[in-house]
């Protein structure tokens, strides 16, 4: 399973930044991860647009474990 990842930043103070963790969705491949980031991107665009999405991460967890 996999965990997604945004790292968003404001515009106007770019070293104010925000990770967001994706609560939704159940990610088995790095694919559906990586569906998911660019998904989230658009949200995070959509409904905080002072915010900048700049980086994810597809996070593979440990087996037997949620985080």
């Amino acid at each position: 399973m996999f965990k997604a990842l945004v790292i968003a930043c404001a515009m106007m103070n770019p070293e104010m930044c925000i990770t967001f963790e994706d609560v939704r969705d159940k990610l088995e491949t790095k694919e559906q991860c990586i569906d998911r980031v660019y998904q989230m991107r658009e949200h995070i665009s959509q409904q905080m647009p002072h915010l900048k999405p700049m980086i994810y991460k597809c996070v593979q967890l440990n087996k037997g474990r949620f985080t």
